[in-house]
């Protein structure tokens, strides 16, 4: 069995099919022995080319790290497309306006919310880190029912998050894969020796992609009831969930996912865009 060591994003259940997998043996099923380090953005592309990962799944942050310096990296398989990612403005904000002057939590430096929140207030007119503090906290671990507030004027919240929130008096603000589709997209990104050193690790990573996805699709039972183990959701609340994420875990590679962030990412950075043929590598699941 080979191992992989991946970077997610976080523990909240945006990163449902990757926890679920390995909770559920689908990895192990197909030869693969996960283990899951929390990092994103440009963190996770260092330590991806360090060595120090296998794996990664910022998709952005693997553009600009192309962008930047040609790096040889790689994306061979989508397994995220819009995630759903609320600005929740503490109780008395209502509106953007209102967060002049203090702090938004923005989830991790250079990743894809971080761009979506900074695009977000500029178009308001409010000028990121002079007009807004941006803080940087992956996840809240502890928004629970009996759990403490975030601290912040403005907090980004998941599904789940959002309807903790919600109870203790905060307000959707926006709604960020809305606003700016197909730009919040995660897939696993290796490097080219990686890709050409171990590709039937690479490979087993999809295939438990492709079923973990259609679990989640499906509303499987283990899929329900990883989410009420692991977030302390009720079995209705659970299956609720996987309701509302239906379509958001995939496990494809179109050209035509890549576009938006492409175009995004090229944007950010003043630099030309690269194509969709330089990011993307086609694995034989043979």
């Amino acid at each position: 069995m080979e191992k992989a060591r991946i970077g997610i994003i976080n523990g909240t259940i945006n990163m449902l099919d990757l926890l679920l997998a390995k909770d559920a043996g689908l990895y192990a099923k197909h030869d693969v022995d996960v283990e899951f380090d929390f990092i994103a953005g440009l963190r996770s592309i260092e330590a991806l080319r360090a060595g120090d990962l296998d794996v990664v799944v910022s998709v952005g942050a693997t553009i600009r790290a192309i962008m930047n310096d040609d790096a040889p990296l790689k994306i061979v398989q989508l397994i995220h497309h819009n995630g759903p990612h609320w600005v929740m403005g503490r109780p008395g904000v209502t509106s953007v306006l209102q967060l002049k002057g203090g702090k938004v939590q923005a989830g991790d430096k250079g990743t894809e919310p971080d761009v979506m929140v900074r695009k977000w207030l500029t178009a308001n007119g409010l000028k990121p880190d002079e007009d807004v503090e941006l803080t940087y906290e992956k996840s809240h671990a502890d928004w629970t029912d009996d759990g403490p507030a975030p601290e912040e004027d403005g907090a980004i919240a998941r599904t789940l998050e959002r309807e903790v929130l919600e109870a203790k008096g905060f307000t959707p603000l926006i709604e960020l894969c809305t606003d700016y589709p197909d730009t919040l997209i995660h897939g696993l990104t290796v490097t080219e020796q990686t890709l050409a050193e171990r590709p039937q690790m690479v490979a087993g990573l999809i295939k438990a992609h492709k079923e973990v996805s259609q679990w989640i699709d499906d509303g499987h039972p283990t899929a329900i009831k990883f989410i009420q183990d692991s977030w302390g959701a009720s079995a209705e609340r659970a299956k609720g969930a996987t309701e509302f994420l239906k379509g958001v875990f995939v496990s494809r590679l179109d050209e035509k996912d890549f576009g938006t962030v492409i175009a995004s990412s090229a944007a950010a950075l003043a630099k030309p865009p690269i194509t969709v043929q330089r990011l993307l590598a086609t694995v034989s699941l043979d």
